[in-house]
């Protein structure tokens, strides 16, 4: 009979388990973010085109996030080394305050990608920009996590016309 029960209590100790971390007393902390529910629409697929780029933001905000400026420097050096291309900036907004405060929104977005690749030596007479406020989105009523996906910036490469 014991050896029936050290047998299955050695068989429920290697189903199951818990992780403790003894020696980290600081409490977890997270940056803040957005929870989607169709992430795989939040990328792009670089496959399919290497010339596009979505940048998302924050809600209000107008600061490239970190992680999407090593992207958009990437779409710089692609038109510093091109001079066959040049770059549109779409930018879309949907902070759900009024029409006016939207297209304000998405134009600092828009100027703010436009300085990025002034900054990284984009000649400013390939740049085309473009705001749309919230007049390009999918839906009127938006869930917030869908709404998230509406603030965004959309650069695109395009072959010049000679």
């Amino acid at each position: 009979m014991l050896g029936k029960i050290s047998i299955i209590l050695i068989y429920f100790f290697f189903l199951s388990y818990s992780v403790h971390y003894l020696w980290k007393t600081s409490n977890l902390t997270a940056e803040e973010g957005y929870i989607f529910e169709e992430p795989y629409k939040r990328t792009t697929n670089k496959n399919e085109n290497e010339n596009n780029l979505v940048l998302y933001f924050k809600q209000g905000s107008d600061q490239i996030p970190k992680p999407d400026q090593i992207e958009l420097q990437n779409i710089a050096n692609q038109l510093i080394k091109n001079n066959d291309y040049e770059v549109y900036i779409f930018a879309h907004a949907f902070e759900g305050k009024s029409d006016a405060h939207d297209l304000i929104i998405s134009e600092k977005r828009s100027l703010e990608v436009e300085r990025f690749l002034k900054i990284h030596f984009v000649p400013e007479n390939r740049i085309r920009r473009l705001f749309f406020g919230n007049s390009k989105i999918s839906s009127n009523t938006l869930s917030t996590s869908a709404a998230a996906l509406e603030r965004k910036v959309e650069v695109k490469l395009v072959r010049m016309d000679r």
